[in-house]
C-alpha cells in the first residue's frame, strides 16, 4: 500500500482516506462549512507507534457544518461524541447544530470563563473591540497572559480532567464504516472536541493529549501551529466586520495576533505549568488526575503498532 508523505512524523495510507472528505498532510479534513477540523490519526509517537486514524478529531465550532459535513464525520469518521469547550454564552450565541448529528452525544465542558477577553470572543465584533481596547497596542501580551490560565485556572483544570475522562469512555460508533484493523466494530467511535476557532482551548487539549500519548514536543508544536493555515478566512471575516464600523486597517494587526497560533503563547502556558508543578507530567497527574493507569489506558485505546 502506498504511503503519502506528510508533515514529519505524520503519514496516511491512501486506502485509509475517506471517500467524502479529503485529508491534508496535517490531518486537515476538507469539509464544506468547517475550515479547521483535523484528524490526529497517523501522528508518530517517540516509541514508534502511531495514533489510530479516525478516532481523535480537533476542530473549531460546528455552527457552520452542513449536512454533508455531518454525514462525513458520522459515516466516515464514526463520530460518537462532541465535546464543546466553549463558555455558556458562546454556546448560546452560536450553538452546535445537534440536529444534523443524529445519535452523536454532545457534552459541554467549558474551559475558562466569560471574563477571558480575546480568547472566547464573546459578544462578536463589539466584544472584540472591548478586548482590543483593553490590550491597546499589545495583543500578543494579552495572549501570553491568558494562556497560562487556560491550564492553571480551576475551571480549566476541571474541564481538561473531564475531557480526559470522556476520552476513556467507550461509546459505540454511530457511523457504519469500519476502520482497517477493527475487530468487528469493537473499537469505540471517534471523539471531536472544539472551542470557537479551534486553536486555543482545543489546541491546548490536543497538546495535553498528544503529550500523554507520547508524541514529541516538536510534533506537538507543529500540530498546534498548523491551525494558522486554516484561520485566514475567519480572520478576514472579522476584518470585514470591523471595516463596517469604519475601523478598516486600525486593528488589523491585533486581530491577526488574536486569531493566530503562536509558539510564544503555548510556551507561556507550558512554562507556567512547569513553574508551578515542576513538569507537565506532574501537572497532568496532580491537577488532572492522569494516573499511570489512565495514561496507559489512553495509549492502549488510541495508539497502534
Amino acid at each position: 500500500m502506498d504511503r503519502i508523505p506528510t508533515m514529519e512524523g505524520i503519514e496516511f495510507e491512501e486506502d485509509a482516506l475517506p471517500d467524502g472528505a479529503l485529508v491534508d498532510d496535517d490531518g486537515h479534513i476538507e469539509l464544506e462549512g468547517l475550515s479547521n477540523t483535523r484528524d490526529l490519526g497517523g501522528m508518530k509517537t517517540q516509541d514508534g507507534r502511531a495514533i489510530r486514524r479516525k478516532m481523535l478529531i480537533r476542530s473549531g465550532a460546528l455552527a457552520n457544518a452542513t449536512e454533508h459535513d455531518a454525514a462525513a464525520l458520522i459515516d466516515e469518521y464514526r463520530l460518537a461524541k462532541v465535546i464543546d469547550l466553549r463558555t455558556e454564552e458562546e454556546r448560546l450565541k452560536s450553538p452546535d447544530p445537534e440536529d444534523l448529528f443524529e445519535g452523536v452525544e454532545f457534552l459541554d465542558i467549558p474551559i475558562l470563563n466569560t471574563q477571558a477577553l480575546g480568547i472566547t470572543r464573546e459578544g462578536g465584533v463589539k466584544g472584540l473591540l472591548k478586548a482590543m481596547k483593553a490590550i491597546d497596542s499589545d495583543p500578543a501580551g494579552l495572549m501570553i497572559e491568558i494562556y497560562p490560565s487556560m491550564l492553571l485556572d480551576e475551571t480549566s483544570a476541571r474541564g481538561y480532567a473531564r475531557f480526559f475522562d470522556e476520552l476513556l469512555k467507550g461509546e459505540p460508533s454511530v457511523g457504519g464504516d469500519s476502520v482497517e484493523g477493527d475487530d468487528a466494530g469493537a473499537r469505540p467511535g471517534s471523539v471531536l472536541w472544539h472551542c470557537s476557532a479551534g486553536k486555543d482551548r482545543a489546541g491546548l487539549a490536543a497538546v495535553l493529549l498528544l503529550h500523554v500519548l507520547g508524541v514529541s514536543r516538536e510534533l506537538i508544536v507543529a500540530d498546534y501551529l498548523a491551525t494558522n493555515k486554516y484561520m485566514e478566512s475567519r480572520t478576514q471575516e472579522i476584518l470585514d466586520s470591523l471595516s463596517s464600523y469604519g475601523l478598516a486597517g486600525k486593528l488589523d494587526e491585533g486581530v491577526r495576533v488574536l486569531n493566530s497560533a503562536d509558539e510564544r503563547f503555548l510556551q507561556a502556558a507550558l512554562s507556567a505549568v512547569e513553574e508551578r508543578y515542576g513538569s507537565l507530567d506532574a501537572y497532568l497527574s496532580e491537577a488532572l488526575g492522569i494516573t499511570p493507569e489512565k495514561a496507559e489506558a489512553l495509549r492502549t485505546r488510541f495508539l497502534e503498532g
